[in-house]
Formats: structure tokens, sequence, C-alpha cells
């Protein structure tokens, strides 16, 4: 029991910096931008689409990081780490699979 509550925890503490990072890396690809348009061409709608994805599933995983011990929201967690991508994407997916098989077993 008590090794289950620290591995829930581990995967809680695993979804809140994979959300912290993909917020910061999503901000700091949108000032990037934003810095660099005076000297480069504009970007296409793809990338400016999937940096406001990354933000919006950032701002979620966040928020759902205090339930990430219920079965569905786990899911959704890992769903979110799938789409939103990346370092912090790769971290979230890593903490929802670490609670789902938690929870599971």
């Amino acid at each position: 029991m008590n090794n289950k509550n620290s591995l829930l925890k581990a995967a809680r503490l695993f979804v809140t910096v994979g959300a912290i990072l993909m917020i910061v890396l999503s901000v700091l690809s949108v000032l990037g931008r934003v810095l660099s348009l005076p000297f480069y061409s504009p970007a296409n709608i793809t990338a400016i689409a999937y940096v406001f994805v990354s933000l919006l599933g950032g701002v979620v995983a966040l928020a759902l990081s205090p339930k990430t011990g219920t079965l569905p929201w786990t899911l959704v967690l890992i769903v979110i780490g799938i789409v939103g991508g990346g370092l912090g994407g790769l971290i979230v997916l890593i903490g929802g699979v670490t609670a789902l098989v938690t929870k599971l077993t």
C-alpha cells in the first residue's frame, strides 16, 4: 500500500514537471517567433497550431495533476502527453503511464 502511494506521488510529480515544461517551452517558442519576425518570414499555420496545442495541453495537464490517481483523468493525461509532444509531453506521458500501471496493479 505504501509503495503504491509513493508511486502515485512520483507520477503526480512527473505530470506537474512535464506540464510546467510544456508551458515554458511553448511560451519561449512564441517569444522566439515574435522576436525573429522582422528577420525571417512568418511561421506557417502548422507551427503556430503546434505551439498553441502544446500550451493548452500544458495548462490542462497542470490543472489535472492533482487528479493523477483517478482512472479517467489518467487516461486524459496520457493522451495529452502523446498529443503535446516534446520533452514536457514525454514526461507527462511517463507520469500518466506510471499512474495507470500503479492503479491497475
